[in-house]
């Protein structure tokens, strides 16, 4: 019987694996969890109970994929990775007819959360903010201009003129431009089920960003920006875990992007309640949902942790 879950991508993932591990104690602590990633060296792998060395993603082909599943007896498959959710979701079916479930949104999901200038066409209507191709127009004085597909901080340029950002966008692959907004950025971790119900908000405030990741976070019980973010990711049917990224100050709440997986910081999520990992392998399982989100105000402080190994 296949008894595995693999986790993607692991790269320094550490809390990620921890938080997948609990998760895995809890539904059934004699599933084993096998890390994956193309680089050997990678130091998170000590943490897991097997590591596999798999090809990097333009290599990877779901007839490799069936090879190392075979192998390791995997049963569920949890890409960490905004990159590599086309490729999962586009092989979610294949692989759920042979028994392996994956925790990724459909592709249409994925595609509309993985482009942010489509992400912006079709969400422009409600509370996503302005993106575009043409820098000229944007009427603003200060400008964002990132990649236009998969996470938005990386190589960011955020609250620069309109010169610099002309200049920035030259160092990107395909970039997109929009207003910057001065505000209180948010993470809003999620999870719908697969009725398409929202099971669990959880609105936390980034209050030390470091390479567009939380460093420090605390959570915040703010009703109506957890509404909004409900009915958005049921209206989109975004199910699984999401983060909506999200700026706000006196004049409203804006929606930045959108990321079909769980977050470096959504282990504060986790540690308050909202179980994703849990929850999808309940659900794989047809099984009750066991929802029991806390009401206190936690802060969650990353910091790198020495490790010791004696023999």
């Amino acid at each position: 019987m296949n008894k595995s879950i693999l986790i993607t991508s692991i790269g320094a993932k550490i809390p990620l694996i921890k938080a997948i591990a609990r998760a895995k104690d809890d539904f059934d602590s004699t599933m084993k969890i096998i890390g994956a990633d193309s680089n050997p060296n990678v130091f998170s792998r000590i943490t897991v109970d097997d590591f596999c060395q798999i090809p990097p993603l333009e290599e990877l082909s779901l007839e490799i994929l069936l090879k190392y599943i075979q192998k390791y007896k995997i049963r569920y498959i949890i890409p960490t990775r905004d990159a590599e959710l086309p490729f999962f979701s586009l092989h979610k079916k294949a692989l759920a007819d042979k028994g392996i479930v994956v925790f990724v949104a459909d592709i249409e999901v994925v595609e509309f959360c993985y482009d942010k200038l489509r992400f912006y066409e079709i969400a422009k209507s409600t509370w996503a903010i302005e993106t575009t191709l043409n820098i000229h127009e944007l009427q603003v004085d200060s400008f964002v201009v990132k990649e236009r597909f998969g996470s938005g901080a990386k190589n960011m340029g955020s609250d620069i003129g309109k010169a610099q950002a002309i200049e920035h966008a030259k160092k990107l692959q395909e970039p997109i431009f929009q207003p910057f907004i001065k505000g209180q950025e948010y993470s809003i971790d999620c999870y719908v089920d697969k009725n398409v119900v929202c099971r669990g908000v959880i609105v936390r405030s980034r209050d030390l960003v470091v390479n567009g990741e939380s460093k420090i976070t605390t959570i915040v019980h703010d009703e109506n920006l957890a509404q909004k973010a409900s009915d958005f990711v049921t209206y989109h049917k975004i199910q699984g875990h999401s983060v909506l990224q999200v700026l706000q100050n006196e004049k409203g709440s804006f929606l930045i992007e959108c990321n079909a997986r769980f977050g470096g910081a959504s282990t504060l999520s986790d540690y308050a309640g909202l179980k994703s990992f849990l929850w999808f392998l309940q659900e794989s399982n047809k099984e009750d949902l066991q929802v029991n989100i806390t009401n206190k105000i936690i802060k969650q402080i990353r910091q790198d942790k020495d490790i010791y190994i004696e023999s």
